[in-house]
């Protein structure tokens, strides 16, 4: 599960990595897969066969400049040609070769309440934005709903946010830009944290948005409001993660289920199942189940290969994708 707004506030100013200020940090991580697919999976989205290497960066910025207040600016590379531009159809990464992913301010205004201002990642569902905190290669499809609704680059939100630590739970409000990209409207987020048992962090997630609206002549379909349950436990080695969500429009049901157990610390595996239905879906639900074994190589290099099968129902052909990735952090 993702972390709540006030560990996402702590977060950047103690993220590790070398300084490079006496109050700033630095760090990030390298994404390179190898993606092996047929053409029906189309994961690059240019219709055709793939066998290819791809590569993406992020580099991480956090400084603290006072006691109440620090700041983070998060920064995604995607490989380029030599006209200086992303081969989006190569790399599956951002549209451009650098975007911004998250550009916010966190500012300790009482104890136990933090406003935080700015872009920042979607606080709301179980799988979190970067790959660092995957437990395979795959994006579950609850994720998919939840990037697609957001406008912006990834699944990120921009507005400002206020989170109280109110002791047995951690609760965050949200004044943010429409998710669906409207100038002229805003949405409303909500989001409770709670750990009711040791190992088990609990999550419920509301976010507002216009349902259907005009964008250059033509009607923009959304899901409207968007309701979101999830939970994780852990315990030594295993990590088991349930997801529920509903939608206003198009989603009726979005689940997931994600189960990790690590044999040692450098030996694991992984099986996870996500589920979309309602009118947006077709008669049938849309499903997706991934396998993935991880070999931790080093404390800040980890290896996944990773099998996933896609299922779009309504007597459509499945589709599978071997992906083997290598995830390098400093």
């Amino acid at each position: 599960m993702k972390k709540n707004m006030i560990a996402l506030a702590v977060a950047a100013a103690m993220v590790p990595g070398f300084a490079a200020a006496a109050d700033s940090k630095v760090s990030g991580f390298a994404d390179i897969s190898y993606i092996n697919a047929d053409a029906d999976a189309d994961v690059l989205g240019n219709g055709k066969e793939t066998s290819a290497f791809v590569a993406n960066a992020e580099v991480d910025f956090a400084s603290k400049l006072s006691d109440i207040v620090s700041v983070r600016v998060d920064t995604d590379f995607a490989l380029a040609g030599n006209n200086g531009t992303n081969i989006a159809s190569v790399t599956g990464g951002p549209a451009d070769s650098a975007v911004i992913e998250q550009a916010f301010f966190a500012a300790s205004v009482a104890e136990g309440v933090t406003v935080i201002g700015g872009v920042f990642n979607d606080p709301i569902g179980w799988q979190p934005v970067d790959v660092t905190g995957w437990y395979q290669n795959s994006r579950l499809l609850t994720h998919d709903v939840l990037d697609g609704q957001t406008a912006l680059y990834g699944n990120n939100i921009a507005g400002v946010a206020v989170a109280g630590d109110l002791g047995p739970v951690t609760v965050t409000g949200a004044v943010l830009n429409d998710i669906g990209g409207l100038t002229d409207k805003n949405s409303v987020a909500l989001v409770v944290n709670a750990t009711p048992v040791a190992g088990l962090d609990v999550e419920l997630g509301y976010v507002t948005q216009e349902v259907d609206h005009e964008d250059g002549g033509s009607t923009v379909d959304t899901a409207g409001n968007v309701t979101n349950l999830n939970g994780t436990y852990k315990n030594a080695g295993l990590t088991i993660g349930a997801e529920y969500m509903t939608a206003e429009e198009i989603l009726d049901t979005g689940i997931s289920f994600t189960a990790n157990y690590m044999f040692t610390p450098a030996l694991g595996a992984t099986i996870a199942y996500s589920s979309l239905d309602g009118d947006g879906f077709g008669n049938d639900a849309d499903t997706r189940t991934s396998v993935a074994g991880i070999w931790n190589v080093a404390d800040n290099l980890r290896t996944v290969l990773d099998f996933t099968t896609d299922d779009k129902g309504d007597n459509t052909d499945s589709t599978s994708v071997v992906n083997l990735k290598f995830v390098a952090k400093f």
